[in-house]
């Protein structure tokens, strides 16, 4: 696999398209100054989008140009589209829920939109509730349900045993339990997506240094990295102990050293108990145990840059990057993303990706 072009032709238009409430509008197309979208990992994108906020109408007076609310208003549908502007690719939708407006002097004013996708209804209210041997496919179907959406589940359908909600939406709970599973959870359109994190791939890109990676900064750490993760508790049903302990199960793409390896080899063996879980059986420790180590050891190689824009670069991307040596070339798992378009730089995309493998020296 090689770098595939953003085009089929060598200059083209990236200017986003926005659609309001499904459809293109020409004023705010026309007025349209910068777009930020940033997604991570859980869910939850958010989009902030600036707007010139001044206008001549038709009988000849300068005014504001979206104050009457018939186009922007709270709860507008705000669609963005990125890539050439002949075949946008959607990249966020979701609500209006937060308006600012500038009166910076000469500058003008300006109307910044504030909008989150549909998880938005996820988070606003808590609640205290026991779920007794749920699934973490029946609780995100119920999430899904309740903020309007449709539920893509793989996996997670075996019971995962009582489990109490305190004062968390649904949305944090949610997240809390799939961390401790190592789940991956994320909004497509109007779904809901749901997996092990070892089955999520939105596609997958190579990027060559200085053609259209534009920077990239690698760091290695052995900080938080751990030769093995252990987790116990107490069965008071049975009156017995359990315990599970963590190797490295789903490590992820990419391909050399793992951490723990080199933990071993530079610094020697390094265990790791987790006090904080609790467990009923020894499946159920070692799961967390496993889902925890693989965390620590996805963490091992992190790279943040900026590429050219492009909107398939997204979080659950597998990144092949080519260019940084031989140590550092490798396939990465992208965590955040973060899409950008002004008028000065046109549209580029900062994304945070993760590698458990360390190349050749």
């Amino acid at each position: 696999m090689s770098e595939q072009a953003l085009s089929s032709r060598p200059v083209y238009s990236a200017r986003p398209t926005v659609r309001i409430d499904g459809r293109a509008s020409d004023k705010v197309t026309q007025q349209l100054g910068t777009v930020r979208i940033t997604e991570s990992e859980g869910g939850m994108s958010s989009l902030e989008l600036s707007l010139d906020n001044s206008a001549r109408f038709d009988d000849g007076r300068m005014d504001l140009a979206f104050e009457d609310e018939a186009l922007l208003r709270f709860g507008t549908t705000v669609s963005v589209y990125a890539g050439d502007e002949d075949a946008p690719r959607e990249i966020f939708r979701g609500l209006v829920t937060g308006m600012e407006a500038s009166f910076e002097g000469a500058s003008g004013p300006e109307l910044l939109l504030l909008a989150e996708d549909a998880l938005q209804r996820a988070r606003l209210a808590r609640r205290t509730k026991v779920h007794v041997d749920a699934s973490l496919a029946s609780l995100a179907r119920e999430l899904a349900t309740r903020v309007g959406m449709r539920a893509v589940v793989e996996g997670f359908d075996a019971p995962i045993g009582t489990h109490v909600q305190l004062n968390e939406s649904d949305l944090a709970f949610l997240r809390r339990l799939l961390a401790s599973r190592d789940g991956d959870l994320q909004v497509v359109g109007e779904e809901l997506h749901v997996a092990p994190r070892k089955d999520v791939r939105r596609g997958t890109l190579e990027m060559s240094l200085y053609s259209q990676l534009r920077r990239a900064r690698v760091v290695v750490d052995l900080a938080h990295q751990a030769t093995e993760v252990t987790v116990a508790g107490w069965n008071a049903l049975t009156g017995a102990r359990v315990t599970g302990r963590g190797t490295g199960t789903n490590l992820g793409p990419g391909a050399g050293r793992q951490g723990a390896q080199v933990l071993r080899s530079g610094v020697g063996a390094r265990a790791e108990h987790l006090g904080d879980l609790s467990a009923m059986t020894d499946a159920e420790a070692r799961a967390l145990a496993e889902a925890a180590f693989d965390q620590r050891a996805r963490r091992f190689v992190c790279v943040e840059g900026t590429a050219e824009g492009n909107p398939a670069l997204r979080v659950g991307t597998h990144l092949s990057l080519r260019g940084l040596g031989r140590r550092y070339d490798n396939t990465y798992y992208v965590v955040r993303a973060h899409h950008r378009y002004d008028l000065t730089r046109g549209y580029e995309t900062d994304f945070e990706a993760e590698c458990a493998f360390l190349g050749g020296p």
